[in-house]
């Protein structure tokens, strides 16, 4: 395993790598630019292959680079938010449209009917005739009255009458 760490070093050295045991370690200058950076990880990976260092595989390098990379940016982040809490409203409002994408490209889209005018129809009517929507309630009958809007299972055992 190979992590980076930084730490103070004496001048002229930007880079600085020791091994110990199972894992690499990689010291780095703090206050490095990006390509002083690379310059020294590309350094040590030359010593390494001509046998001066420690061995330094490209996918544990690799997966090093990313987890300091990760790191750094959470430093920075935190280091925002002590400066000023408005800070987070942006990376807020990010969130938030992201987690509102994701839910609506995860819900499933809602068939359209085949005939839209006689769904429309045949429901307004027995809508509109609450004694034949008391007889579909009560026997399925009733059903076919009103076209092709199903009937409901009898939900009374006797039949509706009127209280006087």
């Amino acid at each position: 395993m190979i992590s980076i760490r930084y730490q103070d070093l004496p001048s002229g050295m930007h880079a600085r790598a020791e091994y110990a045991g199972r894992s690499t370690t990689i010291y780095l200058q703090p206050g490095l630019t990006g390509a002083q950076r690379a310059a020294a990880v590309r350094r040590l990976r030359q010593e390494a292959r001509m046998g001066c260092g420690p061995s330094l595989p490209c996918a544990r390098l690799a997966v090093a680079c990313a987890t300091d990379w990760i790191r750094c940016t959470a430093r920075q982040l935190i280091a925002i938010v002590r400066l000023h809490p408005v800070g987070t409203l942006l990376p807020a409002l990010l969130i938030t449209a992201m987690a509102a994408l994701f839910l609506h490209a995860s819900m499933p889209a809602l068939p359209a009917p085949a005939d839209h005018g006689r769904v429309a129809e045949s429901t307004a009517t027995c809508a509109t005739l609450p004694e034949l929507a008391a007889k579909m309630l009560v026997s399925p009958d009733g059903a076919r009255q009103c076209g092709n809007v199903p009937a409901m299972p009898a939900l009374v055992s006797a039949p509706l009458t009127r209280s006087r």
